[in-house]
């Protein structure tokens, strides 16, 4: 009797495997799915504090779109919130690498005076964004939007 193996417990221990692995699996899905998750809100909160930064701000100094390489920081109100400065919409059309002090990866920024696109800075990609944030605006008096999207 000594050296054989009953066959159930052959049987207990390929069960007892198949179990630790689907318990592995689903424990990586559920990790991947998790991961993905959180990187997707941490890139949602990063496109509307920028969105939110660009249509609240005036910037600093205020006038820095009369030497946008002064600029410190980037904000395209004119006096209240919502109500964009054209002068200020065409400076950064002309120099997209001020948006540089916001440290976006891959980005799309759109601005849309009526139905006609005033601004366009970043990526043309048929790649969908992982996040894209739309806000009503005015550019000077005349209505728009302005949209962000960013990409992981």
């Amino acid at each position: 009797m000594f050296g054989q193996i009953r066959v159930e417990f052959i049987f207990a221990v390929v069960i007892f495997g198949l179990i630790i692995l689907f318990i592995a699996s689903q424990i990586n899905t559920i990790l991947t799915i998790t991961l993905t998750t959180s990187r997707s809100d941490d890139l949602r909160v990063k496109t509307t504090g920028v969105i939110t930064a660009l249509i609240e701000d005036k910037g600093e100094p205020e006038d820095w779109y009369n030497s946008p390489e002064n600029a410190k920081r980037i904000g395209l109100v004119d006096q209240y919130p919502y109500r964009l400065s054209s002068a200020k919409v065409t400076t950064l059309k002309d120099n997209c690498t001020l948006l540089d002090y916001f440290d976006l990866k891959g980005y799309r920024l759109k601005i849309y005076q009526e139905d006609q696109q005033v601004l366009f800075c970043g990526y043309d990609s048929l790649i969908p964004p992982t996040t894209m944030v739309i806000r009503n605006v005015y550019v000077g008096d005349t209505p728009g939007n302005m949209s962000l999207e960013l990409w992981l």
